[in-house]
C-alpha cells in the first residue's frame, strides 16, 4: 500500500470515526463517568472497523490484476499464431522428460491461430457436436460427449454413447463415415500443429480420452463436472496429457455472452475470445492454469483435444456401430 493510501485511510477514520482528542474532549461528560467510558468503547470500535475496511479497500485496489486480450473474436489471425511464451512448471514434467525426452515439454507457452481449421471443417464438427449431444445432454448447463470413449452426458449422470446407439438401432446413423473423417483430419492438424510449435514429434503426440465436445448454457450446474468456472490446471485433473488444444465452434458474442477463456497469469490474466474455427493449444502444466467465464446467455460450443507423450494413454479410435440386416425371400428360402 502506498504512503497517500496510508495517510488518506487516516484521514477518513478522523472525519468518520472521530478518534482524534479534540473530537473525544466534546462528547467527555464529568458527570458521567460511565456513559463516557461505554461511549469510548464504541467509538474505538467505529474507528477499528473503519480502518479495517479502508485497508482492505486500497489493498484490493492496488493488487488488482489487469487483463490482456490475447485474442479477440474481431481478430483474424490469419498469418502467424500469436503466442506467449511462460516459464514451464518445476514440478509437472520432472519424471517424464526422463521418459519422454524427446517428448515432454522443455518449453512451455500458448499459442492462438485462425487458419489451422478451416470455416467448413468448424461448422462440420459443429453438426457433428449437436448430433450427438441430441442423443443425450445434462440437465444442468454443461453437456459433454467423447468420439474415442463414447461418454456422452445424459440428464445428471453419463452413459455409453456407442452402447445407446447400437441398443436403439434407429439412432445408429447419428454419425456417418464423413464425420468421422472430417473429425481424424482435424485431429492430425492439431497434432502437427503443436509438434511443430513445441518442437516435438508429431507421431509421439497421442490423442487421449480426454478429448470431447461441449456445450454451454446458462442452466445452473447439477454435478461438480459442470462447474467450468473454476480456476484449474488440466494436468492435475488429467495426468496423462502434456498438451491441451480447443477448437472453438462457437463466436463470443454472436453466439453467446461472457464464456471467454482465461489464463491466469501473476500479473494480467490473458484472455481468448472464441471465435469459430479458432484453434488454442498450450502446454497443461501449472504454467497455464486457467478458466472458463459462466456463459450469460446463448451456447458455447467447443471441442477440446488432449494429447499425450505416453502411449499407454493413446485413445482408441472412433467407430460406428453398423448394424446388418438380412432380409429373405419367403419364395426361395
Amino acid at each position: 500500500m502506498s504512503s497517500d493510501g496510508l495517510n488518506r485511510r487516516e484521514r477518513v477514520v478522523n472525519r468518520n470515526g472521530d478518534t482524534n482528542e479534540e473530537n473525544v474532549s466534546r462528547e467527555v461528560s464529568p458527570e458521567r463517568p460511565q456513559n463516557q467510558s461505554i461511549m469510548k468503547r464504541v467509538m474505538s470500535l467505529m474507528a477499528l472497523s473503519m480502518a479495517i475496511l479502508a485497508m482492505v479497500y486500497y489493498t484490493t485496489q492496488s493488487n488488482d490484476t489487469k487483463e490482456l486480450v490475447m485474442a479477440s473474436a474481431t481478430q483474424s489471425i490469419t498469418g502467424p499464431p500469436i503466442a506467449q511464451q511462460v516459464m514451464c512448471s518445476q514440478e509437472d514434467y520432472t519424471e517424464d522428460r526422463v521418459r519422454f525426452p524427446s517428448c515432454a515439454p522443455q518449453r512451455c507457452g500458448r499459442f492462438v491461430s485462425d487458419s489451422v481449421v478451416t470455416e467448413s471443417e468448424a461448422k462440420h464438427l459443429l453438426s457433428v457436436a449437436k448430433r450427438g449431444l441430441s442423443l443425450g445432454g445434462s440437465s444442468g448447463g454443461m453437456s459433454t460427449l467423447g468420439l474415442h470413449d463414447g461418454t456422452l452426458s445424459m440428464a445428471t449422470n453419463f452413459v455409453n454413447f456407442y452402447k445407446l446407439i447400437e441398443s436403439t438401432p434407429e439412432k445408429a446413423d447419428v454419425f456417418t463415415e464423413k464425420d468421422l473423417e472430417v473429425y481424424g483430419s482435424v485431429r492430425n492438424k492439431v497434432r502437427k500443429t503443436i509438434a511443430t510449435h513445441f518442437g516435438v514429434p508429431a507421431a509421439q503426440l497421442y490423442v487421449t480420452t480426454s478429448s470431447d465436445f461441449s456445450r454451454i448454457t446458462t442452466k445452473r450446474a447439477m454435478n461438480k463436472y459442470e462447474v467450468y468456472w473454476l480456476r484449474h490446471v488440466d494436468r492435475h485433473n488429467i495426468e496423462c496429457d502434456h498438451y491441451t488444444s480447443v477448437i472453438y465452434l462457437s463466436t463470443y458474442g454472436a453466439d453467446f455472452s461472457d464464456g471467454r477463456f482465461v489464463f491466469t497469469d501473476q500479473m494480467s490474466n490473458a484472455t481468448i475470445e472464441p471465435k469459430l474455427g479458432r484453434l488454442v493449444w498450450y502446454t497443461s502444466g501449472s504454467e497455464n492454469e486457467h478458466f472458463l467465464e459462466r456463459v450469460t446467455s446463448g451456447t458455447r460450443y467447443a471441442l477440446v483435444m488432449g494429447f499425450s507423450c505416453n502411449p499407454k494413454f493413446a485413445a482408441k479410435e472412433p467407430h460406428i456401430a453398423v448394424q446388418t440386416y438380412i432380409y429373405f425371400h419367403p419364395k426361395k428360402y
